[in-house]
């Protein structure tokens, strides 16, 4: 049939429909291109399923019975799993031989094709973009073929079981159907085609209309539409040389250079659990490692060594396959972490900890060290992550959420982020904002168009695959890649290496401009505080390890006991559940309850082996009656405090509600220190109560403040005796408990809007009761019964005799509904900043709102404490696991509990704990104990009851020290090499500090490191037990290891 050619009219809107519908896959298959890429199918021969009773072995699943299963069967519930087993033959007929055989399975859900025991590709079932239905057979089938494999069906689907929603909770009994389970021809010649006129229909769109390429393009297109008759496959090679001479117009050398990489963004748990991640990673890896036979010079990135790690545990042929493809250059590692962590809450230590663990696990497993940090979903970026980034050996860093503000736009795209202590690194933001590009065109245009430093460097990366839930990219993507790397009017586009990314961008490092300061992400606010009680398991598993570190360390050196291998094993679970999903608080409950049982593990099994500790570094008490009392500092500060003696039968001042004897004790920094039990008789200063019978107010009062809570349990003073200044501003009342409807746009676990503020409720009365009266310490119990109607909450309020801190134990049971409880002091104090504690360091953030991005950080994370000081007298709001604050003018708030519904309905449902804890001072947060007050709170001295024999290393000495209260000692740790001693410090003031390290140990010398413990070649003196003098630079790390 002769094709009559007609010119081109000028009808644009309707000549882009007219190819959109030749390339659909929903209209006019009958008679389009698009439906000629399966033009025959077959059933398969045979299908039989088992019903696996969890997430079982394909060794296990080989020996099961199996039953027999066709296409429309449905299966369920939400997270079980099938195994099928299939078989395939191939027809001999004409249209089959010498063909393309593909297995076209669509079970709505995830699944994974077996052969031989391996894992070879993921299938993902549904409707959605990311759908992957069809796995190849055979390149050219001889007619008669036969085939075997297993299929392994998971009952969830990319995204997790959302009920009527993608973040909502599961649904617990969805149920999948199996709509597609056949073998079928594949068209190359009709799918190249088709893909030929998508990319030029693409590039006619996201184009600017009256662009040159634009009107080409989609005349072009149109011409090759012309050209094809669908029922003559011979005209489909004459259409694709007309697509051809496009794409073959090559780019001059002022165009835009794109990086494409392909990437797998797999969120280790986020709406599905732990243990489907690890299947996750399995369909995903070995989905690209098979695309990488067909496409040698496809390049593929992925981060995270857990997950490398689970498939080196699980699939153990797979991750074979991955080390043959990394060693090619194929499957390139990158991050350095061992999991893309949260960027706000962790400590500082587990920062450093993420880049430890994950560097020498590439290290070990593939010979390669990763160059480039790479964090692209986290909530915000802490201001000493460049820092920790440079410490462990990496120059350079990618990532894109900010480009989800919704407030300010971020103003770069390439440039030099620099942290508090002056460190930089060369970081990017992919200007196509996102990490799951499908590599269509526009993703292709606006990457040039909205790289904003394009002026300095012409450089940006493309990250491309499907993402989050895994999957990376598909073979459509690959397609779109060979089509447009080098077309006239389009952005370069080449496929590269992230490194060799940034080393492009090197040469223009100098007209960079630079960013200081955190990188406050103007979205997500609500994971400050989300899942309170996995943030308290995150802040009390990060001491119990420290202290764990200091005791294994101090037994090696002075006892020679062996080093417990337990120690980084709880390590790596902390280190998981800091995940960027898990530990801000966005993931379904199943997630949390794996997080708990992981945090309550970590607690015993450090509890146990410090239990060991004791009995070598002091001996079994071996009397029912202790005669001795070890008292351990796990700390750089000197201490004086009450402690609760762990016995009911000690003769001292006072004993506590349950009889417990109380006594002060003094100790110096990183000690133990045995103290004989008639050494708590002696007097001390004293601390009173006094109960004003006419308003029901009480007083607690001690050398250094009176503190006056009123009959409804409010604070209406607290008063420093040195300052003669009243914290609380006059008239107004403290520790008053504020509700917020907490509403968000969208995503409900993660946002607290600007409007939350406006909307406010106070909270019931309280009841108040003396409980504790002295002479040691005297508390106060608040109860508010009713809260609200359906929550309570109770705290203990008490003034020791030895410290201006008071302490605010609380209990609240929360049963609410979209509510913000925030407890909030309005001070007499005026200051346009507050200084908040972060890793390493406190930065400043304003108390205004006179610009937008002030306004925007009207939520903000701290760790241990935040602080207003105007010169000459302050307050610090301390805690013990809490996470959100926000200072605005002179009322400080910290953030205490939320109850969004989703994707976790029961999130913070029940029964929590905390301490909180003022502190009024005279001076500034350097000079009066700020810092020093925010470890106390959270590091609590350890009292152990020994016997009369007992005795311990160097007891009342510092076994570690430095002679400069600006500088802290964050860890102490065995080496990762050898049974040297790692010792951590951190300038914390913010000015430049001199000082040397002491330790009555016998080392032979002091070797500067860095993060990953590897010698700088800087030999620093040692003798005598002290260092020669090091310095510190404002805010900066020193990491130093002490030579046995």
């Amino acid at each position: 049939m002769e094709n009559i050619k007609q010119p081109m009219l000028r009808h644009r809107k309707i000549t882009e429909e007219r190819l959109e519908k030749f390339v659909s896959d929903t209209y006019f298959k009958d008679v389009n291109i698009k439906g000629k890429i399966f033009p025959v199918s077959a059933p398969l021969t045979n299908l039989s399923v088992y019903h696996a009773p969890g997430r079982i072995t394909v060794q296990d699943a080989k020996k099961a019975e199996y039953t027999p299963s066709k296409v429309g069967d449905s299966f369920g519930p939400s997270w079980s799993t099938h195994w099928f087993k299939v078989t395939a033959d191939v027809p001999s007929g004409e249209e089959w031989v010498g063909k393309e055989i593909v297995l076209r399975w669509n079970g709505g859900c995830e699944a994974m094709v077996w052969i031989d025991e391996t894992p070879i590709q993921g299938l993902t079932g549904g409707t959605w973009v990311d759908k992957r239905t069809e796995y190849r057979l055979t390149k050219s089938a001889k007619g008669g073929d036969h085939f075997e494999f297993m299929v392994e069906l998971a009952c969830n689907g990319m995204f997790g079981t959302g009920r009527d929603g993608l973040i909502n909770a599961p649904d617990m009994d969805k149920t999948y159907t199996l709509s597609q389970a056949e073998i079928a021809v594949f068209d190359k010649e009709a799918y190249d085609l088709t893909l030929d006129i998508v990319t030029l229909w693409e590039v006619a769109k996201k184009c600017p209309e009256d662009s040159e390429i634009s009107v080409q393009a989609l005349y072009v297109a149109n011409k090759m539409v012309n050209a094809t008759n669908t029922d003559d496959r011979s005209t489909w090679a004459q259409a694709r040389k007309i697509g051809q001479q496009f794409f073959s117009q090559k780019n001059g050398s002022r165009q835009h250079n794109i990086t494409s990489i392909g990437h797998c963004h797999i969120d280790v748990a986020w709406l599905w659990p732990y243990a489907e991640t690890k299947r996750k990673s399995a369909r995903s890896f070995a989905t690209q490692i098979l695309y990488m036979e067909d496409y040698p010079k496809y390049t593929f990135t992925q981060s995270q060594a857990q997950l490398y790690d689970w498939v080196k545990q699980d699939y153990p042929s797979l991750f074979e396959k991955m080390r043959a493809k990394i060693k090619s250059g194929q499957f390139l590692p990158t991050g350095g972490t061992w999991v893309e962590m949260d960027g706000n809450i962790p400590c500082g230590e587990a920062f450093i900890r993420q880049f430890l663990f994950g560097q020498r696990f590439f290290q070990k497993e593939f010979g390669v060290r990763c160059t480039e940090f790479w964090l692209p979903d986290t909530f915000g970026y802490s201001a000493q992550l460049p820092q920790v980034i440079k410490h462990c050996g990496i120059d350079y860093f990618m990532t894109q959420k900010l480009s989800w503000n919704n407030i300010n736009k971020f103003p770069h795209t390439t440039f030099l982020w620099e942290g508090i202590d002056g460190s930089q690194v060369l970081t990017h933001f992919p200007p196509a904002c996102t990490y799951n590009s499908s590599c269509e065109i526009g993703d292709i245009v606006n990457t040039a168009k909205d790289c904003k430093d394009k002026d300095r460097c012409n450089e940006s990366l493309l990250v491309y695959g499907h993402g989050d839930g895994g999957g990376g990219p598909n073979v459509e993507m690959l397609e779109r890649l060979k089509r447009i790397e080098d077309v006239d009017g389009l952005p370069k586009v080449q496929g590269r290496s992230v490194h060799d990314f940034f080393l492009r961008c090197e040469p223009h490092r100098d007209e960079l401009l630079t960013w200081v300061g955190e990188l406050y992400f103007e979205l997500h606010r609500g994971t400050y505080t989300s899942q309170a009680g996995t943030k308290k398991g995150n802040r009390k598993s990060e001491h119990l390890l420290h202290d764990a570190e200091f005791l294994s360390s101090v037994a090696l050196s002075a006892k020679g006991l062996p080093y417990s291998g337990e120690i980084n094993d709880m390590w790596k679970i902390v280190l998981l559940n800091q995940f960027h999903d898990v530990l801000p608080g966005s993931s379904i409950g199943m997630v949390y309850d794996d997080a708990s049982s992981y945090y309550t593990q970590v607690a015993n099994t450090l509890n146990l082996l410090m239990s060991r500790l004791y009995l070598c570094l002091f001996g079994d008490a071996g009397e029912t009656v202790p005669a001795n009392i070890a008292v351990i500092n796990t700390t750089g500060f000197d201490r004086e405090e009450v402690v609760e003696l762990s016995s009911t039968s000690l003769v001292t001042p006072q004993k506590n509600s349950a009889s417990v004897s109380l006594g002060i004790v003094r100790v110096p920094p990183y000690s133990f220190t045995i103290l004989p039990s008639s050494s708590f008789i002696t007097p001390a200063p004293h601390v009173k109560v006094t109960e004003d019978q006419a308003t029901g107010a009480v007083v607690l009062e001690n050398q250094y403040v009176r503190l006056t809570i009123d009959a409804e349990g409010h604070i209406t003073s607290l008063f420093c005796n040195k300052t003669h200044r009243d914290a609380i501003s006059s008239g107004l009342k403290a520790n008053k408990f504020i509700i917020y409807d907490d509403v968000p746009l969208f995503w409900d676990a993660w946002d607290v809007e600007v409007y939350s503020l406006e909307k406010a409720y106070t909270t019931g009365k309280a009841k108040v009761k003396v409980v504790e009266n002295g002479p040691l310490r005297v508390s106060v119990e608040v109860r508010y019964e009713n809260l609200t109607k359906n929550s309570s909450l109770s705290q203990i309020i008490s003034l020791t005799a030895v410290s201006p801190r008071v302490d605010f134990d609380t209990t609240v049971n929360w049963n609410e509904a979209h509510k913000f409880l925030k407890v909030e002091f309005p001070t007499s104090i005026r200051s346009p900043v507050a200084t908040y504690d972060i890793q390493f360091g406190h930065i400043q953030r304003p108390t205004h709102f006179n610009t937008s991005w002030d306004m925007a950080r009207f939520e903000v994370c701290a760790h241990k404490w935040a602080d207003l000081s105007e010169h000459g007298f302050g307050l610090a709001l301390l805690n013990d696991c809490k996470y959100g604050y926000a200072t605005h003018n002179n009322i400080m708030r910290l953030s205490l509990l939320r109850s969004p519904k989703a994707p976790d309905d029961q999130c913070d449902m029940g029964v929590h704990t905390f301490r909180y804890s003022l502190l009024v001072h005279e001076g500034s947060v350097q000079r009066d104990g700020v810092i020093k007050h925010g470890y106390e709170v959270n590091t609590p001295l350890r009292v152990v009851p020994v016997g009369a024999n007992a005795s311990a290393p160097f007891s009342g000495q510092s076994i570690f020290s430095v002679d400069n209260p600006a500088v802290v000692i964050e860890t102490i740790k065995k080496a990762e090499e050898s049974d040297d001693i790692i010792i951590r410090v951190y300038e914390s003031y913010g000015g430049t500090a001199s000082f040397t390290i002491r330790s009555p140990l016998l080392f032979k010398g002091l070797v500067v490191c860095n993060g990953l413990e590897e010698d700088t070649k800087q030999q620093v003196g040692w003798a005598d037990g002290s260092s020669s003098k090091l310095i510190l630079t404002p805010f900066k790390v020193g990491t130093y290891k002490l030579i046995k």
